[in-house]
């Protein structure tokens, strides 16, 4: 398997970083690799704040491909490194990379959700540790938002940065929790399947989990 890295440092910000990330995020690859179709692949890392706050990086996979890592050098949270931080990024986005190259991200929210979460479960297969924060919302209590969603999952026109980032009126982080929630149960009702092994799936399949979900949450309301 092919990976450059490619680090955007004219102002060498991450030069004293350089060598962290790099055996971190070959280390990953490779570890990935073992797991998942991996394509030829370029990632490039600039330095930068537009980060998330809580962990002082933010990876973004927007086409087969490409991964772009924007690291904020002097964050204590990116020095902390809490759970391997880089790593697990820099896995959800290659689990995002793998399935580019197959289904793809999708267009639509329901598609969003189902790649977003199996990406956060391939970090926790491939990794460990516990689920990231944005994975670990209440969902079960929101089932106006869980009804939302499954009226909205064949639709392309969502706000996809009100449903993962919170800049609408939703939660921030819902469609990231959800995805992963609706994951998990698929995982739980389907034996010997994991994040990897599902990485070519369709969404659709999962649609189901989705209105189980509102079916409990809504017993839950009662």
């Amino acid at each position: 398997m092919t990976i450059h890295l490619h680090f955007l440092d004219a102002r060498a910000s991450l030069t004293p970083l350089r060598a962290w990330i790099s055996d971190a995020l070959l280390q990953t690859h490779a570890k990935a690799a073992q797991l998942l179709p991996l394509q030829p692949l370029d990632v490039v890392i600039q330095a930068g704040q537009q980060v998330v706050p809580e962990k002082g990086l933010l990876g973004y996979a927007p086409r087969p491909g490409l991964i772009h890592l924007t690291i904020d050098p002097g964050h204590p949270a990116l020095l902390a490194n809490a759970q391997s931080s880089l790593e697990r990024m820099f896995a959800h986005e290659l689990h995002h990379a793998a399935r580019w190259d197959g289904p793809g991200y999708g267009a639509t929210l329901g598609e969003a959700l189902v790649s977003e979460g199996l990406a956060g479960h391939f970090a926790q297969e491939l990794l460990g540790g516990d689920p990231e924060p944005w994975e670990t919302l209440d969902i079960l209590s929101m089932s106006e938002t869980i009804a939302l969603a499954l009226q909205m999952w064949s639709r392309d026109d969502h706000d996809h940065g009100a449903w993962f980032f919170g800049t609408g009126a939703l939660p921030r982080w819902v469609g990231y929790s959800l995805g992963y929630q609706m994951v998990g149960t698929y995982v739980r009702q389907v034996e010997s399947r994991t994040a990897s092994g599902m990485v070519a799936l369709e969404a659709e399949a999962l649609r189901n989990m989705l209105a189980e979900m509102l079916a409990l949450a809504q017993g839950r309301d009662r």
